[in-house]
């Protein structure tokens, strides 16, 4: 690898035409070792006036790295700062070449320094961003696996696995039916709704998976859930008792006997909250065990299990395609966001304490949201690394 120095006494024998054909060779090679160098070289040699002032650019980089340009600014206010001092017209002139060889540094700065990153970010029209849609993928434990429709917004599942219209999926035969499991996986910018065997309905919500089994066992019924999911849980008696109903999560299972509630356990959110609508469930996790009445929610986090009064509407709006916030702190507005959308959202390193109000349709754009949460002094600029869109909120 060469210097600095010596790459640039052989640009300027490019330059002035006594460059040897060694020499052609070397610079070449020096070009080829990196994109950068070949784009570099291009430039110099359209624009030689630039010469000069390029080569200190290079050997600050060199010598200081990045650091430099935060260095550079440094004394440049100092010497603004002394030319303030003095008025004779000799220090003026002088003043007027730093200032010459400041933009000239600025200039080299701005092409070579911002262009020289791998993969730069762009900015992004937030208008491009859609909503999420029916999205979902199921796959049985035989191998079997199907991306299922966009138009439809739900199946059903017992022998004849079918869409919520009657629409067929494919068929089982009975005795392989009772040996599989089904997963159902919905992703970012998701959203499906699922009849389980026994007719309970599970609508999930994006980034979520429902793991259960084609033919429930005869004395329980057990499902596992990763992400969130409103369940509405079919009653059912056997032998003169009632069959439970449980959904395992990471951290927690959840007793049913025949109820509505929504539970949330993702795993990025560090917490599992769950949420009666009516009727009763236990909540159990080690060896503690909670029990919820309607309008009531358990919180399960590493401090242990907490429970409180809450409206309910404000946790299952997402089930009727809403998104509605009270009170909602901008970690939760924006997770539930970038789910929703399918957009990477950065936070700065000291969240804001904002805490947001308002609703408005699922179905609407980003932009949409956004303008909503701007009123409430959101503040973000949006980038594309690549092909992903990148929403980054300002401190």
């Amino acid at each position: 690898m060469k210097t600095t120095q010596e790459v640039a006494i052989l640009i300027k024998k490019q330059i002035e035409g006594v460059i040897t054909s060694e020499e052609t060779k070397e610079l070449r090679k020096w070009a080829q070792e990196d994109p950068n160098n070949e784009l570099f070289l291009k430039e110099v040699l359209a624009s030689d006036n630039v010469f000069d002032d390029v080569l200190v650019y290079m050997e600050f980089r060199q010598q200081l790295g990045d650091s430099w340009i935060s260095n550079f600014k440094q004394d440049t206010s100092d010497k603004i700062l002394r030319g303030q001092r003095k008025e004779n017209k000799r220090f003026r002139l002088r003043w007027i070449g730093y200032a010459a060889a400041i933009l000239m540094a600025f200039l080299a700065y701005q092409f070579f320094y911002v262009n020289d990153r791998a993969s730069p970010s762009e900015q992004f029209d937030l208008a491009n961003v859609e909503p999420g849609t029916n999205k979902a993928e199921l796959t049985l434990s035989d191998g079997h696996k199907i991306s299922l429709r966009a138009d439809k917004d739900g199946i059903s599942g017992d022998q004849h696995l079918t869409y919520n219209d009657g629409t067929p999926l494919f068929s089982l035969d009975k005795e392989k039916l009772a040996k599989l499991t089904a997963n159902i996986v919905v992703p970012c910018g998701g959203k499906y709704q699922v009849t389980l065997p026994d007719g309970t309905k599970v609508w999930l919500n994006s980034s979520s998976k429902l793991t259960y089994p084609l033919v429930f066992q005869e004395d329980e019924r057990v499902v596992r859930l990763e992400g969130e999911a409103y369940f509405e849980v079919d009653r059912m008696i056997r032998n003169g008792k009632k069959k439970k109903f449980i959904v395992q999560t990471q951290d927690q299972n959840i007793e049913v006997t025949g109820t509505e509630f929504n539970v949330s356990a993702y795993g990025d959110d560090m917490r599992t909250v769950t949420t009666l609508v009516n009727g009763a469930i236990a909540i159990v996790s080690g060896n503690r065990r909670m029990t919820l009445r309607p309008n009531e929610q358990a919180t399960l986090s590493e401090k242990g299990i907490a429970k409180k009064n809450v409206d309910v509407q404000h946790f299952i709006a997402w089930k009727n395609d809403k998104f509605l916030f009270y009170e909602t702190g901008l970690t939760d507005v924006m997770r539930a966001i970038s789910r929703w959308y399918n957009i990477e959202v950065v936070f700065p390193e000291h969240v804001p304490s904002t805490f947001l109000y308002g609703e408005i349709g699922r179905d609407k754009k980003l932009v949409e949201v956004l303008r909503l949460l701007e009123k409430s002094g959101v503040k973000f600029k949006a980038e594309l690394k690549g092909s992903h869109p990148k929403l980054i909120i300002l401190p």
